[in-house]
């Protein structure tokens, strides 16, 4: 079974750590991470590998799935394949094949990918937080949603494995290939030299959080005894036209042109005290210009995990 286990006959780590996805953007560098520490024995397994919509591959975790384990759960069908579906059906087998194997064989802890989607991208609300109702207005909202109340539901009732559901806004950073509209394709685009495309006048409100800042906080709950759902922010509220002004002073050459909105303006901003409170006080979040400079500095080939 080719699951990329480092370092199994050599080292013997102090905690058993799985992450499903780990060749995806955040799986990547979330696996990167954990390879640099001496705390962790890190198990990765992504398609082609093992299909996860499929139960009988599924079934091939079985022996990773041990008291000690703990799972980062970032294996999903992207949005920026399209919103349908199809893709909603795909991304809730993997969440069903995974939810059986946790009520045979309960593991210590589950970090669960979901995304502040679950609270609608087209909901007007400048002060959200974890009391916020959801309102998810897309397949992928709908799907992370409703995985989180599954993986509740199982959790709960095997009374063994702890679950933390984290609801990180669009999250940006190198070697990003979805090109997203935001940070990371707006600095894929400057690098390329290419043009970059704002909807309306790009001013709404938006969170972007750095991908190192993420892996840190998901290294560090990893090891907590946190249970419940988290908005993975700073706090800090940004606009698409800042992120294009910060390309612009560095790539001058760089253009830029804008579309009439296909949808009504909406604006996001997050109540980030949950999270303050849970990290640690010396935590300090990545601002949207050192993100952005990080980027550019590191236009190097994508790095790819061993297989």
């Amino acid at each position: 079974m080719p699951i990329n286990r480092k370092f199994e006959k050599t080292m013997l780590r102090q905690q058993k750590i799985v992450i499903l996805g780990h060749s995806g953007f955040i799986g990547s560098h979330l696996e990167r991470l954990l390879l640099m520490s001496s705390n962790w024995d890190v198990i990765g397994c992504s398609l082609p590998d093992i299909d996860l919509t499929n139960k009988e591959q599924a079934s091939r975790l079985i022996p990773f799935f041990l008291p000690e384990t703990t799972l980062v759960l970032a294996a999903a069908v992207k949005r920026q394949f399209g919103d349908t579906l199809e893709a909603y059906m795909q991304n809730m087998a993997i969440i069903e094949n995974i939810c059986r194997l946790l009520e045979k064989h309960p593991i210590k802890r589950v970090i669960f990918m979901s995304s502040a989607a679950v609270y609608g991208e087209e909901t007007e609300n400048t002060n959200i937080s974890e009391l916020t109702p959801v309102n998810p207005t897309s397949y992928y909202g709908i799907n992370k949603y409703t995985a989180e109340r599954l993986l509740r539901k199982v959790c709960t009732a095997n009374q063994k494995t702890s679950l933390v559901c984290l609801r990180p806004p669009l999250v940006y950073g190198p070697h990003d290939q979805g090109r997203t509209y935001g940070p990371s394709g707006f600095s894929a685009a400057a690098l390329d030299g290419t043009l970059i495309t704002l909807w309306g006048d790009g001013t709404e409100l938006r969170e972007f959080i750095y991908i190192e800042d993420l892996c840190q906080i998901i290294e560090f709950l990893a090891d907590n005894d946190f249970d419940s759902e988290l908005n993975v922010v700073s706090g800090t509220q940004y606009c698409f036209v800042d992120a294009v002004k910060i390309l612009k002073e560095k790539i001058p050459s760089l253009e830029v042109n804008t579309r009439p909105r296909s949808k009504q303006k909406a604006n996001n901003a997050f109540d980030a005290r949950n999270i303050k409170a849970l990290l640690p006080a010396d935590f300090r979040f990545t601002s949207l210009e050192e993100g952005l400079t990080k980027i550019l500095d590191q236009n190097i080939p994508p790095f790819t995990s061993e297989h």
